[in-house]
């Protein structure tokens, strides 16, 4: 059974997000839920691109509890999902991210289910590209929604190159990501299969009209139950090959609240914290040592870690020294 989330803890999603920041006159229990339900009433499609917005502009996505806890482990449990990323502020990745989401949209009544992704090699280097592509193990976490008969996939767990809105399940409907990079979906099969007549869907994205399209991901519209992502999670979280337990990171999508739109993200990576706005890349700050990037994760990002959490890097070899 499906898990869902109580109107309480929706509301405290939705000021996570700060969706309908405003307060209400009415004096409603739950005056941003009522909102939101009656925006869903009068037009799903709009109110999920909002939901996917916001989240992306509030939540970080990022493997810090990988690095800074003392169990060096990822829950995918929507009730410590919810704790994680609701109550503390805290980041998470896919699994943890969209997780969220899944469960949110299901408890707001949305027709979605989770599906899995191979994430491409191409990003790590553009040069490969065509029959040469291959994909890593399934390991991502997408959502199928399904809205007036159509099919839509939704993501809000990859980081940088996230999809910022909803994507229809249609070839070549070029949609733009953040200005100036552009997105799409193409159906074709993987290079490696044996059976070339098995395609799955390929999220790709663009930075200019001129760029070459970079695969990102590939996924099928095969529904994975969450025993599945139990057994991909941990060999994400805890596998010795899995970048994620290699290296620190954090992403936050920055969300313009005059224009509606994400204009860009902070990234964490490695020694500095860098900001893109609309293809523009700047450093913010370089980082020293530990104490520098556990400062920045809360100056940029917004989490607040524990001491426990903090002394949970020393010995590891992600520990800045």
């Amino acid at each position: 059974m499906t898990a869902v989330y109580t109107p309480d803890q929706l509301e405290a999603y939705l000021q996570r997000i700060k969706y309908a920041n405003s307060t209400s006159k009415t004096g409603a229990e739950h005056p941003r839920l009522q909102q939101l339900q009656q925006f869903i009433q009068e037009d799903a499609l709009a109110a999920l691109t909002e939901l996917q917005r916001r989240h992306l502009g509030s939540i970080p996505w990022g493997n810090s509890a990988i690095h800074y806890s003392q169990h060096h482990s990822i829950s995918t449990h929507p009730s410590a999902v919810f704790e994680k990323l609701v109550v503390r502020r805290l980041d998470g990745y896919c699994m943890e991210n969209t997780n969220l989401l899944y469960v949110v949209l299901r408890s707001l009544g949305y027709q979605a289910y989770p599906g899995a992704g191979r994430v491409s090699k191409t990003p790590a280097n553009p040069n490969v590209i065509g029959a040469d592509v291959r994909y890593a193990p399934l390991g991502h976490m997408v959502l199928i929604v399904t809205i007036n008969q159509r099919r839509y996939m939704v993501d809000v767990g990859f980081g940088n190159n996230v999809p910022t809105r909803p994507l229809p399940l249609e070839e070549n409907t070029i949609t733009r990501n953040i200005a100036p990079t552009e997105m799409r979906l193409i159906k074709e099969s993987l290079p490696e299969s044996v059976d070339q007549s098995q395609k799955a869907w390929i999220y790709q994205i663009r930075f200019s009209t001129e760029s070459d399209w970079i695969p990102i991901y590939a996924f099928t519209e095969m529904e994975f139950l969450p025993q599945d992502f139990a057994m991909m999670n941990f060999s994400t979280s805890k596998g010795s090959t899995s970048w994620f337990t290699q290296a620190v990171v954090c992403v936050q999508l920055l969300l313009d609240e005059a224009e509606g739109e994400l204009q860009g993200l902070y990234i964490l990576a490695g020694k500095e914290v860098k900001r893109r706005i609309h293809g523009n890349t700047e450093v913010v700050q370089t980082l020293q040592d530990e104490e520098d990037r556990v400062k920045a994760l809360e100056k940029w990002f917004g989490m607040r870690l524990l001491d426990h959490e903090v002394a949970g890097i020393v010995g590891l070899g992600t520990e800045m020294k």
